[in-house]
């Protein structure tokens, strides 16, 4: 239960600070599994549950102009929800997650 209340309250965290510098591009994948290996050297053990939150919005978003805010947020709520449920710092399943995020998530958002 505290282990998804951390993780809400710092996703919540890193969509305000996103708010004010970010726009998505493609999701890169090697983004991903490099900054998850990072994590879990930096986190190791129980608290490396965390890495998939922490990293996902890093390779979402780009430090550039906000102009498309809604759409970048409905990819990472999406992204969130759907696209890292198997995603761990031990096997980061980093292409399944970059296809989620690029045509899933993608396509979602724009309907």
């Amino acid at each position: 239960m505290a282990e998804k209340n951390v993780k809400m309250i710092f996703l919540l965290v890193l969509v305000m600070f996103g708010m004010f510098s970010a726009k998505t591009e493609a999701f890169n994948g090697k983004c991903y599994f490099q900054c998850m290996i990072g994590c879990a050297a930096r986190r190791p053990g129980k608290r490396a549950f965390i890495c998939p939150v922490i990293c996902l919005p890093k390779c979402l978003f780009r430090r550039v102009s906000l102009d498309k805010a809604s759409n970048d947020y409905c990819k990472l709520g999406c992204a969130v929800s759907n696209c890292i449920k198997n995603s761990t710092p031990q096997d980061p399943r980093e292409d399944e997650v970059e296809h989620c995020v690029n045509s899933y998530c993608e396509n979602k958002c724009l309907s």
